[in-house]
């Protein structure tokens, strides 16, 4: 199983320009290395959304969220200067903690065969139907393979 946090801030005003995607290259990797500009969707969100990616996704979950802003701040910083204000709020994901995703997408390692994908949206009798992103052989780790696994057994179950 994969690990992958989602970090949005919020400020009061935005300090960034407008693009899309900010890159950085951490000295960890997996460490907040880009940040999506929210206000290209919605404008005047004031908020930046970045990622943890792996073991250092596993490790965010037992930082505070001061620890995670001071981590995020001191890559901001490096981009646009030590002037930068702190956000006004974060809300962040802990999927790995979560105790009903113990992760967050399904992780193909180089042994996995297109047929582990069959195995596990295989049906029991007949009747039990499984679905999710680590169902569907072309989407899988995604949200729409995920959706589109749920069609696929919605089908299935109208035919019985």
């Amino acid at each position: 199983m994969n690990c992958i946090n989602k970090f949005l801030l919020k400020w009061d005003s935005a300090f960034w320009d407008g693009e899309q995607y900010i890159s950085y290259t951490p000295e960890i990797m997996d460490k907040f290395n880009v940040f999506v500009n929210v206000n290209k969707i919605h404008p005047g969100a004031n908020a930046l959304i970045t990622f943890a990616y792996a073991d250092y996704a596993r490790k965010t979950e037992k930082m505070s969220d001061s620890q995670i802003i001071a981590e995020i701040m001191t890559h901001l910083r490096d981009i646009y200067g030590s002037k930068i204000p702190n956000p006004t709020s974060l809300l962040r994901t802990k999927w790995q903690s979560n105790e009903n995703s113990f992760g967050a997408n399904s992780y193909t390692a180089v042994s996995t065969k297109m047929q582990h994908f069959d195995d596990l949206a295989g049906e029991v009798n007949g009747k039990l139907c499984f679905a999710g992103e680590h169902t569907h052989k072309d989407y899988y780790s995604t949200v729409h393979g995920a959706y589109l696994s749920g069609l696929r057994e919605a089908d299935k179950i109208i035919g019985l």
